[in-house]
């Protein structure tokens, strides 16, 4: 009999319950260069996500395959280190079912990370910045076919898809850090290519601050659910105005998300204890 999404899902929580010591609040899923960090914190239960039944271990080389489980300023947390992309040829459903997942066995806040091209000028390289919004440019949602009503809603709002109360209580924190951080509005494309030099004018024009692969699906998905949603960029490379365009390579991409990955890490720390209800 052939399983639905649902039961797909199902599974995968089942097999991650029963082996973990807690159930965790909040969920994070880590993009590229972010080892560092995830091996700095204290380790708890770790599983192989190729060992998930049915979730997909990330190919991509800057991303690593694990489930780690942890407790960090006393909120208890899972971490999927790594992220499948819709450019790799995935169906969306493939793409957030490590989301569903996370939901399923717990966790109510949500926390992602990538690397996104900097279109706002008064951005520079290596900067942190919180989503505040999002411009959907991938012809694709993970919610299209028939609505799982158990997840959420046929028409989920969208007007607060990046929590307005977290990103306030996340930018205090940095402030007491000492670290610099800016807020700006995501496109998503499906990549894998770099756009063009036009394209990045008519982002620029439509309202973007970044631009990159990955992000909104896992946040379409996650509000769909219910989740409070989180994500933190790294301007990998600047793209606008169309004289700082260069050529860009993944290496290159990786030592910039690396150099400030630790910054990011501290971020989500201090970020977390705003899952636990005060």
């Amino acid at each position: 009999m052939s399983h639905s999404e649902y039961d797909r899902v199902m599974e995968a929580a089942a097999f991650v319950k029963a082996r973990i010591p807690f159930t965790p609040k909040a969920g994070i899923i880590t993009g590229t260069g972010y080892t560092a960090w995830t091996e700095s914190l204290n380790q708890g239960v770790e599983i192989q996500i190729a060992d998930v039944p049915n979730l997909i271990a990330p190919r991509v080389v800057s991303h690593r395959s694990r489930l780690i489980f942890t407790v960090i300023n006393g909120v208890e947390t899972a971490i999927l280190t790594g992220r499948i992309h819709y450019y790799e040829g995935y169906e969306m459903n493939e793409v957030v079912r490590g989301v569903r997942m996370l939901h399923t066995i717990g966790c109510t806040h949500l926390i992602t990370t990538n690397a996104a091209g900097g279109l706002n000028p008064d951005f520079q390289n290596g900067e942190i910045v919180l989503l505040s919004d999002h411009i959907n440019l991938m012809h694709a949602n993970p919610l299209r076919g028939v609505n799982e009503d158990r997840w959420g809603p046929r028409f989920p709002d969208m007007s607060n898809a990046y929590d307005k109360d977290w990103i306030r209580f996340t930018s205090e924190k940095a402030l007491t850090m000492d670290l610099r951080l800016k807020t700006g509005v995501y496109a998503g494309s499906t990549g894998p290519n770099l756009e063009t030099p036009a394209e990045y004018a008519f982002l620029r024009g439509a309202g973007a601050d970044l631009v990159g692969m990955s992000a909104v699906p896992e946040t379409i998905a996650a509000r769909h659910l219910g989740m409070k949603v989180m994500a933190v960029s790294v301007v990998s490379n600047m793209c606008y105005p169309p004289e700082n365009v260069k050529e860009v390579s993944v290496e290159e991409v990786v030592r910039v998300v690396n150099n400030s990955a630790l910054k990011v890490g501290k971020l989500i720390e201090a970020a977390l204890p705003f899952c636990m209800p005060s």
